[in-house]
């Protein structure tokens, strides 16, 4: 009996649940398997800490087969609305039509609008995604749809959505908002935790009982990072972006360099006077053309080095911006410094973007002379627009944990106060 007792001591947990329903046609398989990693994440850093968890209701998994006025009408019963986030996610697919709406996710969208239209603290979050669509993907009726629900989420129903490229861009942005909305459910609802509260672990049976369950559950792979390693490793691989952007500015100065140089030698041909020589006039271009490709094959090994060291940018201050209030106070100088290097950070992305964009406007504006001239030109254009998205995305990401560390480090010194 007293083991019994001293195993459940020892083992039953409590924690405050909050569920998030994930709304979605089926195109955006992708954003749905990360929001998992995404919950998961969150459960590690803040579950036993803090006492709280995520849990994720999809249609998937929280319904089973029975009959309706349709397969949406099981899925509304099934599911129900007591869920506390409302995630909805579209790229190119409307969804397919039920006897009550356009599609099952505008369908989903209406019932959590109007519980918030009602007065019920549901949370919406709700994402577009911007990139390109396969030619065999893609319908030119569902792409409309889509586009007029965006329309219609922000005139008519004054949402504020975001929208995103990529997959890992959709990751850092849903674990940062959740942080967010978590942060400020608690802080709103301090008196509901109690009757959302569940234990996790059963209690174990007596011959179960091993006075050193807690030391023995433990795994190496399960640590979390502390603040001082995230910071660390993230301001190293923000270090790295800014040297990859100042070579690739490099690059681009040597390009536009380059350039004036075969300006100046098309120039002297066309002073000789005389009728101009058009195979030396041939030769300034295609030389020029290859200044290109040069231009091309050095960005070529730089951007995906960009790409690299930025996600762990983005996954370590993303993951420092995830820790609580408390957490944040207890190291502020830390994340302050961090979030200073930051603000430059996505100040120099910025400034490298516009030059970038100038740049390659220049270019687009050149006459065309010769076929490998402008096969080369459109090679260039083709990897600084490559460029120009990856810096975009970079420059979002930054921004994002920005504000939700700039909230971190208010709510501390309002604390403080």
């Amino acid at each position: 009996m007293i083991a019994a007792v001293i195993g459940h001591i020892a083992l039953a947990k409590t924690h405050t649940i909050l569920e998030v329903f994930i709304a979605s046609p089926g195109d955006v398989a992708a954003e749905r398997k990360v929001l998992e990693d995404v919950v998961s994440e969150f459960n590690l850093t803040w579950g036993d800490k803090h006492k709280v968890r995520l849990e994720l209701v999809k249609w998937e998994t929280h319904s089973r087969p029975s009959f309706g006025e349709d397969a949406q009408d099981v899925i509304n019963k099934q599911v129900g609305d007591s869920y506390d986030i409302f995630l909805g996610i579209m790229w190119g697919r409307f969804g397919t039509p039920t006897s009550r709406a356009e599609s099952g996710t505008e369908e989903e969208f209406a019932r959590a609008h109007r519980r918030l239209r009602d007065g019920d603290n549901v949370q919406i979050m709700f994402y577009f995604k911007d990139a390109g669509i396969s030619p065999s993907q893609m319908d030119g009726e569902q792409i409309v749809k889509v586009q007029a629900f965006k329309k219609q989420f922000a005139d008519e129903f004054g949402g504020l959505y975001q929208q995103f490229e990529t997959t890992e861009e959709f990751q850092t942005k849903a674990r940062i908002h959740l942080s967010k909305v978590v942060q400020d459910w608690l802080d709103s609802n301090a008196g509901a935790i109690e009757s959302k509260t569940v234990s996790t672990q059963s209690e174990p049976e007596p011959n179960d009982y091993n006075p050193l369950s807690n030391l023995t559950a433990l795994e190496d792979g399960d640590a979390e990072e502390g603040i001082l390693d995230l910071v660390d490793r993230g301001t190293d691989a923000m270090d790295e972006v800014v040297q990859i952007v100042n070579r690739m500015g490099e690059a681009t100065t040597d390009l536009g360099q380059k350039f004036v140089q075969r300006t100046k030698e098309a120039k002297a041909i066309s002073a000789a006077g005389g009728t101009p020589d058009r195979k030396l006039a041939k030769r300034v271009v295609n030389s020029a053309a290859n200044d290109l490709d040069v231009f091309v094959k050095r960005m070529s090994v730089e951007i995906p080095e960009f790409y690299k060291q930025n996600g762990i940018f983005t996954e370590s201050f993303s993951a420092v911006a995830m820790i609580s209030e408390q957490d944040a106070n207890e190291d502020a100088e830390d994340v302050n410094n961090a979030l200073n290097s930051m603000q430059e950070y996505r100040t120099a992305i910025e400034s490298s973007s516009q030059n970038l964009i100038e740049f390659r406007q220049t270019l687009t504006d050149m006459p065309r002379t010769t076929t490998t001239f402008n096969q080369a030109r459109r090679r260039a254009v083709a990897i600084m627009d490559d460029l120009l998205t990856q810096m975009r995305v970079a420059a979002s990401q930054s921004k994002d944990i920005e504000n939700l560390l700039l909230r971190l480090l208010k709510t501390d010194g309002d604390e403080a106060q």
